[in-house]
């Protein structure tokens, strides 16, 4: 067996080093990494911290009353209940197709089966959507709901350009 030399070592040797005594690895940090959970860039407490800062620009946007921002939040929190449970449904449900034979007919009427599922779970999210906007439609006055319809004109612009991006013609 051939013996290998110090200088073929040198380089394996620093990266073994820089690693023990990175201070990335050692920072001592590591207690509270699974007690909050993330989730893409912000973590659980900055997502509600925004959505009350968007609620807080809409509300004034559209002069609410307490009572307006009372009955508007509870719409939005109902929205957002029903939506996970809907979520948690569809995984439940969600069926699995990646075995047994194509070809068969069984794994065919999984297929439609699982078609109609998803039909259904997205009628429930189109209707879900319309209550929830008839519902904020009630809570604001005529004035109000021009200003909601400019929002909503806004949102579907902005939305509208990040779905299709620059154009280059």
């Amino acid at each position: 067996m051939k013996a290998i030399s110090r200088h073929k070592l040198i380089l394996p040797m620093a990266l073994a080093a820089s690693l023990l005594v990175s201070p990335l690895a050692w920072s001592g940090d590591h207690e509270n990494c699974d007690k909050e959970p993330r989730h893409g860039k912000h973590d659980q407490r900055d997502r509600k911290e925004m959505m009350e800062h968007r609620f807080d620009h809409m509300a004034e946007r559209l002069n609410l009353t307490e009572k307006q921002r009372d009955e508007m939040r509870a719409i939005f929190k109902k929205g957002h209940e029903e939506r996970k449970a809907q979520f948690e449904k569809r995984r439940e449900d969600r069926p699995e197709m990646l075995s047994g034979d194509p070809a068969s007919s069984d794994f065919k009427s999984q297929v439609a089966a699982a078609a109609d599922k998803a039909a259904e779970s997205a009628r429930d999210r189109v209707q879900a959507k319309a209550d929830a906007y008839a519902a904020i439609y009630q809570v604001l006055n005529a004035e109000q709901r021009e200003t909601w319809a400019k929002m909503q004109a806004e949102r579907k612009e902005r939305k509208g350009d990040r779905d299709h991006g620059p154009r280059h013609d």
